[in-house]
């Protein structure tokens, strides 16, 4: 997988993620969720939020409606991380990236 050699990689290069964020939306995508799982259990990385779209039976813990979710979570994404990127064009929300953070994942 992937997922896999890429968390691999990283951690040899001495290089963790502080989080990793899986989102898809089939059937392939599970298998994704299923990896992720299983090599998180085994390393040190602080965050890991797997994301199905759409409200459906998942391997993936949370879920987004729609792909609007989608881009809302990662532009929260982008503002808290950069401030700059708050002042955007297409940033168009009124809502504070930390409002938009907590209210685009579902459980």
């Amino acid at each position: 997988m992937v997922v896999e050699e890429l968390l691999a990689m990283m951690a040899v290069k001495g290089a963790p993620p502080d989080f990793v964020l899986c989102i898809g939306d089939d059937r392939s995508d599970e298998d994704m969720f299923e990896s992720i799982a299983t090599t998180i259990s085994c390393s040190h990385i602080a965050e890991v939020f797997a994301c199905t779209v759409g409200q459906k039976p998942s391997k993936a813990k949370y879920y987004l409606d729609d792909i609007m979710e989608v881009i809302k979570l990662l532009q929260g994404l982008a503002a808290a991380s950069d401030p700059a990127a708050a002042a955007a064009p297409y940033m168009h929300s009124s809502l504070s990236s930390e409002h938009t953070l907590m209210t685009s994942l579902h459980i």
